[in-house]
């Protein structure tokens, strides 16, 4: 009795957090963008909500440095642009992912080597990332896919054994946890994204993290044309200009306070539903590592590609919103890495003298990371979120129940 009444207070915890009837803002951002409006100062350089965001999140992950920007590419770029690479380098990363994790590796000139993911995780494998390693290479971006931690011991030993820096994406992890510790903490840098469509969001937004202390100095230039403001107008070094609002940092702040009840809640209901359709012969759920703890950004499972589609199709029949896949496929099979044109007519920095000549070309054909295809032609995506119940997890699991039993079981 006495954990049913505990439960019934979370859950009215959860629905005052989080905003009634599925409205992700409430009185609090209002209240605090209103305040900056009010102000006049809606620039980050005459107000106070950037750097007071900046601090809070920094206090949250346990980290001593955080630089919020206008999007999680900008963190990544960032945290990049802090790490100050040669170009030409080579940075080891997911094939499977938005386009925004690659564009910075491209902007600073470096070139993404892609890694083929864990066939139980869906994270990149970090023995395929060792074996991918050459002179040129000078860091790992390890992306948290979906909200599943990385295998972050092993990808941190091997950034240490081959003297590279490992960087983490976090986009799509909120309160994601590996060996007990939030991921964006086990990299020498961190990146986070506030897009729409995130865990928390401010229409769109990031953050870097990192607790050193020189190069968080030199993210911050970086997300500032380089101008060392209490300095004088001047510029130290080529840079963008990534500098966010304070409208944007008044939301983020109202929504860091939500994060962890949304998460608790996404990673409560994303297991319920693994629990209830792995043992259904010829469906793979995405695995956690133990004492870890995955967040959910949205909700897949893997089947034969052959039934995939006609799965997808009798499963929304029944109510069920689900898409097949996730991006259409990996991205070292868009245009951008075939076109031979990466600034204006160059393929810059692709084989050029003194840049880092490649004595072998990278390969980007389809082949070189064989389960992240295999993974996309089998993933059925359901895009759940916090405000799903437990009554529409169980209609869930019921639904992919009867649809394995016409579609897989009743084929054999």
């Amino acid at each position: 009795m006495r954990t049913e009444n505990v439960e019934a207070k979370r859950e009215l915890v959860l629905t005052e957090t989080i905003g009634r009837n599925g409205n992700r803002f409430g009185d609090e951002e209002e209240r605090l963008v209103l305040e900056v409006l009010r102000s006049g100062n809606l620039n980050k350089n005459c107000g106070t909500k950037v750097k007071e965001f900046e601090k809070q999140f920094a206090e949250y992950l346990g980290v001593k440095h955080a630089v919020m920007s206008t999007s999680g590419t900008a963190a990544i770029h960032i945290a990049l642009g802090a790490l100050n690479l040669d170009p030409g380098s080579e940075i080891i990363t997911s094939p499977i992912t938005d386009m925004g994790s690659i564009m910075p590796i491209l902007l600073s000139l470096c070139v993404p080597v892609f890694a083929d993911l864990d066939e139980n995780t869906w994270e990149i494998d970090p023995d395929d990332v060792e074996r991918k390693i050459t002179p040129r290479t000078k860091a790992i971006l390890a992306i948290h896919l979906i909200g599943n931690a990385c295998s972050m011991d092993k990808l941190r030993k091997i950034a240490n054994k081959h003297k590279i820096h490992l960087i983490e994406d976090c986009a799509q992890a909120f309160e994601t946890t590996y060996n007990d510790t939030l991921v964006g903490k086990f990299g020498l840098l961190g990146c986070f994204s506030f897009n729409q469509c995130k865990h928390i969001t401010c229409g769109d937004g990031g953050i870097t993290v990192t607790d050193d202390d020189m190069l968080a100095e030199r993210a911050r230039l970086f997300s500032d044309k380089a101008w060392p403001r209490e300095k004088g107008r001047t510029s130290l070094f080529v840079a963008p200009n990534y500098r966010v609002t304070e409208l944007q940092a008044a939301v983020a702040i109202a929504q860091l306070k939500k994060v962890q009840d949304i998460c608790e809640k996404r990673n409560r209901l994303g297991k319920m539903l693994s629990d209830g359709i792995k043992r259904l012969s010829g469906i793979k759920i995405q695995e956690a590592y133990p004492n870890s703890k995955h967040t959910y950004w949205f909700y897949a499972f893997r089947v034969n590609a052959k039934i995939r589609d006609e799965f997808v199709k009798t499963l929304a029949g029944e109510g069920v919103p689900c898409t097949g896949g996730y991006i259409p496929r990996p991205v070292y099979e868009y245009e951008v890495f075939h076109n031979g044109k990466m600034f204006g007519n160059s393929n810059f920095p692709y084989g050029h003298e003194p840049y880092r000549p490649f004595p072998e070309p990278i390969s980007y054909d389809r082949g070189i990371c064989p389960f992240a295809e295999c993974l996309l032609d089998e993933m059925i995506r359901i895009p759940f979120n916090e405000f799903w119940t437990e009554d529409d997890i169980q209609k869930t699991i019921e639904a992919i129940k009867k649809v394995h039993q016409g579609v897989i079981s009743g084929k054999r």
